[in-house]
């Protein structure tokens, strides 16, 4: 998904600078409306994945946890 909004951001962003150019007004207002939802997606794509690597990470910190104190308990 990420790849397929930078790719979309990358598009969005040459058209930009071709109605820029031309000076297209037709052109600009809806590639700057795009570009602004294109980013806002991906900071939020970028933060929900983020969050779902903590997540994972702090699963894991538990897990290896849980080991040392069963491993600590059975030298006893």
């Amino acid at each position: 998904m990420i790849e397929g909004l930078g790719l979309v951001v990358i598009l969005a962003f040459v058209t930009l600078i071709f109605g820029v150019i031309r000076g297209y007004f037709q052109i600009i207002i809806p590639q700057i409306l795009l570009l602004a939802v294109v980013v806002y997606l991906l900071i939020r794509v970028r933060v929900k994945i983020a969050k779902a690597e903590k997540e994972k990470l702090r699963t894991r910190i538990d897990e290896l946890e849980d080991k040392i104190k069963t491993l600590a308990g059975e030298q006893r």
